[in-house]
């Protein structure tokens, strides 16, 4: 298998409809938003897409037909994805990459605020130390998260060390929202049908925008030319661009940023841990009377004293296998922070075992990308 980590991005030439987990049947509301960034399977369906048909796949015999075992080999088939792994999918901006704001930065019009573990209280966890502004002498009345917030990384590498970002980028920088009105169409009479109606909500990207992802596991030998796809729901077009230099990624934290053996965990991508909210192998434990979290990622012992954690993220998809809806999953959304203490005294080693470690299930799709600061 190739380790070497080539850069695919997707242009678009339309809008983006990248549909939300509900079903246009669902109850209160007939209108469905556009997920952004897409889910990582859109992105790995569109990639195994380029590559069969370059290959000459007939995907009508794909399935079921020996013929292409060597392909299944590299691409997978259904939920395996074979020797493929990808990194992101994320934003990119000029040709570079964006990065979620962490979920622990808090902004109102250009003035921030970061949040720290606070005293413990009791609620439904147990004992626990909720978090709380750092700089409680100098609070920010009507600061919130920066949820669906982007960053350079640059700014990200700021914020990872405790310091204010110089700009962020909102949703509406990226991309403006358009709604659509749509009817079910009887193919055979040529007409609509009654009572079908059906609102969607598409991405209309600023030129500047693309989707970038990082891929492994594709031979050498195998010359991948520029193409286009039919990318999200209603299949529009995007152009696609694969580099085999992979786009630069954030640097790591510096070691004389450290404080003491405080680690700061930060997803950068969704994470699935099935019903949890905190990585697999974490056991509650209590100490001086307050539940934390113990466990080890990537040989690396730590304990979470605290976390901010967004609204989770729902994904679902359609399987195009078993030609049936996926199961929706609950995912931990990106910017989602964990304050960690860790037990190894040396830091270099942590975070060189932590920087760019993925987390979680499902991980070849990219899910559970960490990087590491501090508070």
């Amino acid at each position: 298998m190739n380790n070497a980590i080539q850069h695919w991005q997707f242009n678009p030439l339309d809008t983006w409809f990248f549909r939300e987990a509900r079903g246009f049947d669902t109850s209160g509301s007939n209108e469905l938003s556009s997920l952004f960034p897409p889910p990582a399977r859109t992105i790995a369906g569109a990639i195994r897409t380029l590559i069969g048909e370059q290959q000459g796949v007939d995907w009508h015999r794909f399935a079921k037909s020996d013929q292409y075992a060597e392909l299944k080999q590299i691409i997978g088939i259904g939920d395996d994805l074979g020797s493929l792994k990808l990194i992101g999918p994320y934003p990119v901006w000029n040709n570079k990459r964006l990065y979620p704001a962490p979920l622990h930065l808090l902004a109102k019009d250009k003035d921030y605020r970061f949040l720290e573990p606070g005293d413990a209280v009791d609620c439904d966890l147990g004992k626990v130390q909720l978090p709380r502004i750092k700089d409680i002498g100098q609070p920010l009345a009507g600061a919130k998260p920066l949820e669906h917030y982007w960053l350079t990384a640059a700014d990200l590498q700021k914020a990872l060390k405790q310091k204010s970002p110089d700009s962020v980028f909102k949703a509406k920088d990226l991309y403006a929202e358009e709604p659509r009105l749509g009817i079910a169409r009887n193919n055979q009479q040529r007409t609509g049908i009654d009572g079908l109606l059906y609102q969607t909500r598409h991405l209309r990207p600023s030129v500047e925008l693309a989707i970038g992802v990082g891929v492994m596991g594709i031979p050498d030998s195998w010359q991948l030319q520029q193409g286009i796809v039919r990318l999200g729901g209603e299949g529009r077009a995007s152009t696609v661009e694969v580099n085999k230099m992979a786009m630069p990624s954030i640097a790591s934290l510096e070691l004389s940023k450290l404080s003491g053996n405080h680690l700061l965990l930060m997803l950068l991508t969704h994470a699935d841990f099935g019903r949890d909210w905190f990585p697999p192998g974490f056991k509650p434990i209590e100490h001086n009377g307050i539940c934390k979290w113990q466990g080890t990622i990537n040989s690396v012992e730590l304990t979470i004293e605290c976390a901010v954690i967004g609204k989770v993220v729902r994904e679902g998809g359609w399987d195009l296998v078993k030609q049936q809806p996926r199961p929706v999953k609950s995912l931990i959304p990106a910017g989602s922070v964990y304050f960690c203490t860790i037990k190894n005294p040396n830091a270099r080693t942590a975070v060189e075992q932590l920087h760019g470690h993925h987390i979680g299930n499902e991980i070849a799709l990219g899910r559970g990308e960490l990087v590491v600061g501090t508070w």
